[in-house]
């Protein structure tokens, strides 16, 4: 859960940090606390940033989107989506629903300590502490090898809609 100064703003399900973006899969604890919690986010990271590069300015083009998370099928979505995020640097047809070796992807991303996924797919690390439990309870029953084949399968079927293959 982060903190605001005078209670929580929201408590983090998954996150996943890119080299050109990030995900976070954030629950509001109180209302506007998504807002406030990305403001806080960005300009402490802008301040960081600029502190070290001796720089000045915005770092950020847009402002950060959000998607409503309305029922469990699509918050299962989401996580998985997250933590696959990374997949595309080991494995280039990932997006295609192409995977060349899942046991070595399986590896990489547990690998990954950029990303909530180590932490749902073996013990907790101390970063941990900032999840909420909310996404744990995805995996309890379905396992991180699971949740990549069923991410691949998506990633196949959507390729095979674009090209008209698949109703």
């Amino acid at each position: 859960m982060t903190r605001q100064r005078k209670g929580v703003l929201v408590s983090i399900g998954a996150y996943c940090l890119m080299p050109n973006h990030f995900h976070l899969l954030l629950k509001e604890v109180v209302e506007g606390g998504i807002i406030r919690f990305m403001q806080k986010l960005g300009t402490a990271y802008a301040m960081y940033f600029n502190t070290k590069n001796e720089r000045s300015g915005n770092l950020f083009l847009k402002p950060f989107r959000s998607r409503h998370v309305g029922d469990d099928r699509y918050f299962q979505r989401v996580v998985d989506y997250i933590h696959c995020n990374p997949a595309e640097r080991f494995e280039p047809g990932w997006k295609r629903g192409t995977v060349r070796n899942m046991n070595r992807l399986e590896r990489q991303l547990r690998d990954y300590r950029y990303s909530s996924f180590p932490d749902y797919a073996r013990e907790r690390r101390a970063i941990a502490a900032i999840l909420s439990d909310d996404g744990f309870k995805v995996y309890r029953d379905r396992g991180q090898r699971r949740m990549l084949d069923d991410a691949r399968a998506y990633y196949a079927d959507i390729d095979l809609d674009d090209r008209g293959l698949h109703s």
